[in-house]
Formats: C-alpha cells, sequence, structure tokens
C-alpha cells in the first residue's frame, strides 16, 4: 500500500512516499529568504555575454544567470531591459541561481509555458486518446505559448482542459500588470504552498490517494496523533542511510555513493550476491539487482547534475545494452527529468538529472572542520613526529605546557627522544588526534 507521510508538526517541514515500508521518495521545506525554484521575480538585465551567449540579471536582493535562449522573443535583449523569470534552480556557493524567461505555470490537467511554441502530451495517455486530445486543445494555442498535457487530461473533458488553459493566461496576465507597476526588480509570486504543491505532485505521479499527516493540511486523509510519525514509519532510519557513502542492497551487492565538485559517482560491488558458475552472467545479475535501488536513492538524495556509474566489469556486450534498456524504461517512469549518455568506452555507465536545488547533503550537512571535507585525518603517529620535529626547534626553552589526545601522547612516549626541556601534558578528550603547545617558559 503507498502512501505520503506529511511532517508539519515543526519549523522544518517533510515529505515522504511510502510503497509499504519503503521510502520511495523524499522532499524537505525550510524557511529561507534565498532563491527557490518556481518563484518568479521581475528581473533586470545587468550584463550580456554574448560569448557564453547568457546574460547577468538583478532579481532585486540577488543576482541570477539567464540563457539568451531562454528569452521569449518578444521581451527585449538590452542592458537595463526588464522581464519576468521563473527560477528553475537554486544557488550554490560557487554558482548563481538559474532562471528563464519561459514561464511555466503548473495546473491540474496542464503545465502552461509563455515564450515558446509547442504541444506535448503525457506518455501515460493512450495513442487514441491522445490523438483527440491534439486535435481539441492543439488548434487554441496562440502564438509563443506551449502546453504540456498531463496524465489527468485523459480523463478529463476538452472544455474543462481549455477552461484551464485560459485560467493561466489570466494569471500570466496579472503578472504582466504586477510587473508594469513596480519600480524596481523583485519577487512577484513566492511559493509558499510548496509543501501543497509537491504533495499533488507525489500523489498524481505515484498514484497515491491516502495523505497521513502529524497536523493540519489541507490534502490529508488522516491525520496521526503521533508525536514521531517518521520514526513511527521508518523514515527517520532511511534519511539518515542517506546521509552515508556506503549502501547494503537487497539483493547482497552494495553501493558506494559519493560527491565530488564536478559529478557524483555510483561505485557497485558484488558484496554478498550469490554467484554462479557463470562469470558474465554472474557480473550481469548483480549489476541488473541494483538498479531500481540507485534510481531510489537518486530521488532520496536528490542527486542531480552529471551522474557516474561505475558497474562491476566482465559483461559481454549484449548484456551491456541491455542493462541499459532496463535502466532507460526505469528512468523513464521519473518525476525528475533524467537521461542516459550510454556507457563510456571505460564502461562507466553516465547520467544527467536535472537540478533544480541542492542535494540532501548538501542541505543537512556542512563541511567536517576536523578533516575539511577530506573524508581523512592525521594518524596518531603522524602527529607525534610534528610535536617532535617542534620541540627539536625550540631555543632557550626551560619548560612547556602541551595539551595533546592520548594517543599522541602514547606515539610521542613511544619515540623516546631526549630534550632538555620540562614538559607538563594535559590531556585533551578529542576524537581526533592533536596536540597544540600552550605555553613557553624560557
Amino acid at each position: 500500500m503507498r502512501q505520503i507521510l506529511v511532517n508539519t508538526r515543526t519549523t522544518e517541514k517533510r515529505i515522504a512516499v511510502l510503497d509499504g515500508k519503503k521510502v520511495l521518495d523524499f522532499n524537505l521545506f525550510r524557511p529561507t529568504e534565498t532563491v527557490q525554484p518556481g518563484q518568479i521575480y521581475l528581473a533586470q538585465i545587468e550584463k550580456i555575454d554574448r560569448k557564453i551567449q547568457a546574460c547577468f540579471v538583478s532579481l532585486g536582493n540577488e543576482k541570477a544567470f539567464l540563457h539568451l535562449d531562454d528569452i521569449p522573443e518578444e521581451a527585449e535583449r538590452h542592458q537595463g531591459a526588464r522581464l519576468l523569470v521563473e527560477v528553475t534552480r537554486m544557488g550554490t556557493k560557487t554558482k548563481l541561481p538559474l532562471v528563464t524567461g519561459m514561464i511555466e505555470i503548473s495546473g491540474e490537467t496542464l503545465v502552461y509555458i509563455f515564450g515558446k511554441s509547442y504541444f506535448s502530451v503525457s506518455k501515460r495517455i493512450p495513442d487514441g486518446r491522445k490523438k483527440e486530445l491534439i486535435q481539441s486543445i492543439k488548434p487554441h494555442l496562440e502564438e509563443a505559448e506551449a502546453v504540456i498535457l498531463r496524465s489527468r487530461a485523459e480523463t478529463s473533458s476538452a472544455e474543462s482542459i481549455l477552461a484551464e488553459l485560459e485560467e493561466k493566461r489570466r494569471f500570466l496576465a496579472d503578472l504582466r500588470f504586477q510587473s508594469r507597476k513596480r519600480k524596481k526588480p523583485g519577487l512577484l509570486v513566492d511559493q509558499k504552498n510548496l509543501l501543497t504543491r509537491q504533495v499533488e505532485r507525489f500523489k498524481q505521479h505515484y498514484g497515491i490517494s491516502e495523505v497521513v499527516s502529524d497536523g493540519a493540511f489541507a490534502l490529508a486523509t488522516r491525520q496521526s496523533n503521533s508525536q514521531t510519525l517518521f520514526t513511527d514509519y521508518g523514515v527517520e532510519t532511511e534519511l539518515e542511510r542517506c546521509l552515508k557513502e556506503f549502501i547494503h542492497v537487497d539483493s547482497g551487492a552494495s553501493l558506494v555513493i559519493e560527491k565530488t565538485e564536478a559529478m557524483w559517482v555510483i561505485d557497485v560491488n558484488s558484496g554478498h550476491f550469490s554467484a554462479t558458475s557463470d562469470k558474465p552472467e554472474t557480473v550481469f545479475r548483480v549489476n541488473q539487482s541494483v538498479l531500481s535501488e540507485i534510481i531510489r536513492q537518486l530521488r532520496l538524495r536528490q542527486i542531480s547534475g552529471f551522474i557516474v556509474i561505475d558497474f562491476i566489469g566482465g559483461m559481454t556486450e549484449t548484456q551491456h545494452e541491455k542493462l541499459e534498456a532496463e535502466m532507460e524504461k526505469l528512468v523513464q517512469k521519473e518525476l525528475m527529468t533524467t537521461q542516459i549518455a550510454g556507457f563510456s568506452k571505460s564502461g562507466l555507465m553516465q547520467l544527467t538529472r536535472k537540478k533544480k536545488e541542492v542535494s540532501l547533503l548538501e542541505q543537512v550537512t556542512e563541511t567536517c572542520p576536523s578533516c575539511g571535507g577530506t573524508g581523512h585525518v592525521k594518524t596518531a603517529i603522524s602527529v607525534a613526529y610534528e610535536l617532535e620535529r617542534e620541540l627539536s626547534a625550540l631555543k632557550d626553552v626551560e619548560q612547556a605546557v602541551i595539551i595533546v589526545t592520548e594517543a599522541v601522547l602514547d606515539q610521542f612516549l613511544e619515540l623516546e627522544t631526549a630534550f632538555n626541556i620540562q614538559v607538563d601534558w594535559e590531556i585533551a578528550d578529542e576524537p581526533v588526534p592533536f596536540y597544540q603547545i600552550r605555553r613557553i617558559f624560557s
């Protein structure tokens, strides 16, 4: 049984999609003043760079990056020009937020986009019904209008779909009216209802009707009195696993998921997978067994950008093709746009996943002050050697007070180095090996 859990009791709001006891998807929302995906701004072009075919715009309190191809043809494209933009990707430490002039307005049966001309229908709608919708809806589109019909359009009448189209047009016209009254760039549409909108997307995408909330929530079909809703359903444990690099898969195989500056890397290991006598077939079965878990981890960890998967080597060319075809079927079902670039010559599968917000890892963790983000600290013996060198370099010193961890002190004493210095040791109860020469007396 699939259901959606909504944690609204505290300041941070969270949503989890469950299939039985397995967590399929997750999202969290925190109060923030930073630019968020879905917000619509009146922006002003500050600088145009023709070499990269992009421009930098002011949103009021923040700057953003805009590709020239994402500006509607009717809009002006010069320094100082003002236009409506929608945020498509959050900013990071190294990148500005990304915006587009192609305003996208989502509805129950369609997604309305102004600034480009095309018509698309959900792949979930049967071909017969798809042709009917194209014939009845497409002729009503005006210039520079695009419509994507959602799966719900299959059971909706042409009249109701057209009524919703007209509603989205009026919404955009009202935004333009508001923008003309503004003297400075700034926020026009704040997605305060992002939580509700995301629950609606999850309900539609996963075909779920039951929504369980631990607080007041309009879309809830059942309200729980639990103070620890996510703990009761095992979601907290799953989220903790998503912050770790090593993941066990039910088949006995395992995954190692690491983030680098440029990409995400996923390494597949056989682990305790039971083998057969045929090596290529065994390798293929191991790799095949982790596909759905890889996709699930991409969702839960909110991984996006460029992704490389290092499957176990030893498969035949036919097995490579079959594995890629199975992965293609899985990504086509994803809510977030995910594309497979195929296998590289070295056997690495390459994927790209649309980026809208930072990953879960970046949202809830920060760089370790001890290791500086490397994941490694110096050993106790290495620190003891450093202490030995620093003490041997001291001149005209009779006494020193040194703070040191017990492991470093043990290693230092085993060196049996002779110094003409009286040392008073202070033991620090710290997990990371270190020392500090606090005071010296001449």
